[in-house]
């Protein structure tokens, strides 16, 4: 019986670290995607204020 309490214990370590290291790289991932996600916005902005300063100059404004 102690046998199988032990074998138990070990099996729920290991469920345990498996669920840490997954829940660690949940958590990369999630930086990793919010940081593509600014980059994105980032150049957005840029492409946008990069138009309209092209559109402005044809218009003469500049």
């Amino acid at each position: 019986m102690d046998t199988l309490k032990d074998e138990l214990t070990l099996l729920r370590g290991k469920v345990d670290e498996r669920f840490n290291e997954m829940h660690a790289e949940q958590l990369q991932l999630r930086r990793d995607f919010e940081k593509l996600i600014y980059w994105v916005a980032g150049l957005t902005v840029t492409n946008l204020v990069a138009i309209i300063g092209l559109i402005l100059k044809a218009a003469g404004v500049f």
